[in-house]
């Protein structure tokens, strides 16, 4: 995924962040159309995934800041007036869900390749 600065006016292209790298696409999965804090995010990709997946703190802090840059997740207000001020909280935006959806399309396009190929998984790890 291409990066822009904050400053810039203009939201990316698709052509600048699509194919999402896994932890883009991890990130935007977890939070779905939910508001989550980092660690809210990374438990909820390993609940999704049945601990088959994993977002570790050091890649999903860096993960989060381009994300911010590229326009795909916007930080925002707690959900809930009770929750923990100190706690950062981000949600998708409208971009990021297009590019989540795009990037699953194309996701779906190779693995209808790989069946036809024969190189489907009889079980996944």
């Amino acid at each position: 995924m291409r990066t822009r600065k904050r400053n810039e006016s203009r939201p990316p292209d698709h052509d600048e962040v699509v194919p999402l790298s896994p932890p883009v696409y991890h990130v935007l999965l977890a939070l779905g159309k939910d508001t989550k804090h980092g660690y809210g995010m990374m438990q909820a990709l390993e609940q999704l995934t049945d601990g088959r997946e994993q977002l570790l703190p050091g890649t999903l802090y860096a993960t989060i800041s381009r994300m911010v840059d590229a326009g795909l997740i916007e930080e925002t207000d707690p959900p809930d007036p009770s929750a923990d001020a100190r706690r950062r909280y981000y949600r998708t935006t409208p971009l990021g869900h297009e590019v989540a959806a795009t990037e699953s399309g194309r996701m779906r396009l190779l693995l209808d390749v790989a069946k036809r190929q024969g190189m489907q998984p009889e079980r996944i790890r």
